[in-house]
């Protein structure tokens, strides 16, 4: 049995692994970086070219989170020499905007509530109804996803991380100085161990006694060619929709939470189902995209109950569970806090 020693191991190198490496691998600590499958796979929760970034919450907990996650992004740009965030605007429309509207007021965040009737001469690419509301954010945008992933495991292992792909870790044991990872034929000790690991980390933090509640699902996007790239819209509603430029594919859309509960070992199939209210929605929505999808894929959801983040230490054992379909904006936020966490 192999065994690799350093101050702290991260299980996991989706986006918040990532971010977390990055954050630690300023702090003068040696790092080790598990990961089950190759970084930028498709099995998981961070793949993909684009994610929304929006400031539009109802609650200002999450409005002032995404404001600080903004201009870390933004550091993270002047430290990479990488775009990350591309601002496009965004929209809200629904049940709830005018919650959203009060939380970015109590932050400080600009916002407008526009008339449908007047969206069309001004947003071309976006059509409601000329009696609706919907509320409009300049400060939303695109995450790029699969650059930012990339760029924050190059800056890491530049600063000397080490990462280790294709090492699926089997289980957690607290040792009198702190923990080991466990994974065929090699273990990792560490001080601190931080489990970022999506779909996968409740089972495997039950192996070290540590509770996470939380329910991965397989979710459907679309994706639709489209004359001219858009803002970045969510119609809040039961299920919510969302739609956002894609770069290489046009516009992504996709429901939130409208998918089963999975294991994340198994392979998933597209809902078919989604797909047609997903293109009906982008047929009404924006007339200049193709409501014929293009492609469909499938990704992970892992949420708790009530779609708050998990970011709390156990002992040696740091758990990052901020929620997917809502998470990947605050990622370089969610790196600095777990990094935290594991050095208090």
């Amino acid at each position: 049995m192999k065994v690799f020693e350093s101050d702290v191991v991260i299980v996991g190198a989706g986006i918040m692994g990532a971010a977390t490496a990055r954050t630690l691998s300023r702090s003068g600590l040696t790092v080790n970086v598990v990961e089950q499958f190759e970084p930028g796979h498709t099995n998981g929760s961070s793949h993909g070219t684009s994610r929304i970034f929006r400031l539009s919450y109802p609650d200002t907990l999450y409005v002032s989170m995404a404001q600080e996650a903004l201009s870390l992004w933004r550091a993270a740009e002047e430290e990479t020499g990488d775009s990350l965030v591309v601002t496009t605007g965004g929209f809200d429309a629904g049940e709830q905007i005018e919650a959203n509207a009060d939380a970015l007021g109590q932050c400080g965040a600009s916002f407008e509530m526009v008339k449908g009737a007047d969206v069309g001469d001004r947003w071309p690419q976006i059509r409601l109804a000329p009696d609706e509301t919907a509320l409009w954010q300049p400060d939303a945008g695109v995450t790029l996803a699969d650059r930012a992933l990339e760029a924050f495991l190059r800056v890491a292992m530049h600063a000397g991380v080490r990462l280790h792909s294709n090492t699926r870790v089997e289980s957690l044991e607290l040792s009198e100085d702190g923990v080991e990872v466990h994974a065929k034929e090699k273990t990792f000790h560490g001080g601190v161990a931080i489990v970022t690991s999506g779909g996968w980390a409740a089972p495997l933090l039950a192996t070290a006694g540590v509770t996470l509640d939380v329910k991965p699902t397989r979710e459907t996007v679309s994706y639709f060619a489209i004359q001219e790239s858009p803002p970045t819209f969510v119609e809040w509603s039961n299920p919510s929709i969302y739609a956002l430029p894609a770069p290489g594919f046009g516009l992504k859309a996709g429901e939130h939470i409208a998918g089963p509960t999975t294991d994340p070992d198994r392979p998933g199939d597209v809902n078919l189902e989604s797909v047609e209210r997903i293109s009906a929605w982008v047929a009404d929505r924006f007339p200049g995209a193709d409501p014929t999808p293009a492609s469909a894929e499938t990704c992970i959801y892992t949420n708790t109950p009530d779609e708050h983040f998990v970011l709390e230490r156990h002992g040696a054992i740091v758990v990052g569970s901020p929620c997917s379909g809502h998470g990947f904006k605050f990622a370089p936020l969610i790196g600095k806090r777990l990094a935290d966490l594991a050095t208090r």
